[in-house]
């Protein structure tokens, strides 16, 4: 892993410690906000329901708006803004006590997160060597978890003492990741300026039929990923004598996530076709997910965890190359964005179906079945794109770019009776093993 992280260039790493600040100051406040909330003030669950949706809202608003603007005037602008707005939004929570200005703390916090991680991610994009680019992406996920962990850590030593606490802490974390970036990134779109883009460009992204299509599939992935975090706490709540304890499971992953990433990175990610390890991924979450039924006591919540997590190694990164290598470099922020509001829709959608399904309880067997299921099928849906022609040039034009990621994962460039790896001689596609040399 140090190896790894020696590869990759100043700028990289400085983002992806705001990467992990953001987290950081994001999972300090988003478990515990529904909790406090109902503890600390008078708001009805309908009142606390609306606060919640409303961050996720103004996200893709926000999302919209950066990934514009990052491709505009620069993306470390962006990434300074995002985080001070988050932070002002954060800080709300910690002052305000009236539902009205908690709606105007949580519409803000939204909108700065939404400005911040589209930019994030196209500066990762935009920054990383053809080398190091899957790796960057990779890194990005393990600082996430760091962040989630760590934010997990804090919250189970400062609750006790005081709640609103928290919103002052995350918020200061918020600010310092302002100053970080407006100091230490490049300026503009790197080293020179960002290009003038009339708005008629912004046609382009929805001209791109392969990532249209890729972003309809990927809402489907996001619904089927965004069970856990709703189905988990749930069958907790049956299985468990103390709920509460759930919040461990998510420390174990995230320490799964940020010891396992780069070995799945490495081994798996960069030796097969993206669609292959997305679908692998898929079908892991969907039987993570369902294995929940079986579930009983907390080893077997945490078994499922674990199941689910490997599957979550597989898609994050490889989602992000993907939108990487189809979108274009000069509207790499807007692709982004539209990522980010894709996985938005998804995951709402997945959550409401998710609760419909489950309002008639966790023990009956029938939604734990739908979702396992729907993994197979997904999985299915996913490799089927493999054999549309659209999908696989565009993938194939981004493998012999001579800016391509070396270790990024490889599509067959020739046809089936004169193969060539894209960066190598081609092989069957190989788990776990070192490819042969050439000479």
């Amino acid at each position: 892993m140090l190896k790894d992280i020696k590869q990759l260039e100043k700028p990289l790493i400085i983002l992806l410690i705001g990467v992990l600040l953001s987290h950081l100051g994001t999972y300090m406040v988003l478990p515990m906000l529904p909790i406090i909330l109902t503890t600390d003030t008078n708001l009805t669950v309908i009142q606390i329901g609306t606060i919640l949706a409303s961050i996720a809202i103004a996200f893709q608003f926000g999302s919209i708006i950066g990934g514009i603007l990052a491709d505009r005037i620069g993306r470390r602008f962006v990434i300074g803004l995002g985080a001070l707005v988050g932070g002002i939004g954060i800080f709300g929570f910690g002052i305000f006590s009236s539902y009205s200005l908690f709606l105007i703390s949580a519409i803000t916090m939204g909108i700065g997160n939404g400005l911040n991680a589209p930019s994030t991610k196209a500066a990762i994009a935009a920054l990383a060597s053809g080398e190091t680019q899957t790796t960057a992406f990779s890194f990005r996920g393990i600082a996430a978890n760091i962040g989630t962990a760590s934010a997990g850590l804090i919250i189970f030593f400062l609750i006790a003492e005081s709640s609103k606490f928290i919103f002052w802490i995350a918020g200061i974390i918020y600010i310092l990741l302002t100053i970080k970036s407006w100091t230490l990134l490049p300026k503009n779109c790197g080293d020179g300026p960002c290009p003038i883009l009339p708005v008629g460009a912004y046609k382009e992204v929805f001209k791109n039929r392969p990532f249209i299509i890729f972003s309809f599939v990927s809402i489907l992935i996001w619904a089927l990923y965004a069970q856990l975090s709703f189905a988990l706490p749930l069958r907790a709540t049956e299985v468990l004598s103390e709920p509460k304890n759930v919040a461990l499971i998510w420390t174990l992953n995230s320490f799964i996530v940020i010891t396992s990433q780069g070995l799945i990175t490495r081994k798996v990610i960069s030796r097969v076709h993206p669609l292959t390890a997305l679908s692998a991924g898929v079908t892991f979450i969907g039987f993570g997910v369902g294995s929940l039924y079986f579930s009983h006591s907390f080893i077997y919540l945490a078994v499922s965890g674990f199941i689910f997590v490997i599957g979550e190694m597989l898609i994050l990164p490889t989602i992000d190359s993907m939108i990487s290598q189809l979108s274009k470099a000069e509207l790499i922020g807007v692709f982004f964005a539209l990522a980010n509001v894709v996985s938005g829709l998804g995951e709402a959608g997945g959550k409401s179906i998710g609760g419909g399904l489950l309002s008639n309880g966790v023990n009956n067997a029938l939604p734990w079945i739908i979702f396992s299921i729907t993994g197979v099928l997904l999985s299915i849906i996913i490799l089927l794109l493999k054999k549309w022609e659209p999908l696989n040039t565009s993938l194939k034009k981004a493998a012999v770019k001579n800016d391509r990621p070396i270790q990024a994962p490889h599509v067959t460039i020739e046809t089936s009776h004169t193969r060539t790896h894209p960066y190598n001689n081609w092989e069957q596609e190989v788990f776990f093993r070192h490819r042969p040399k050439t000479e």
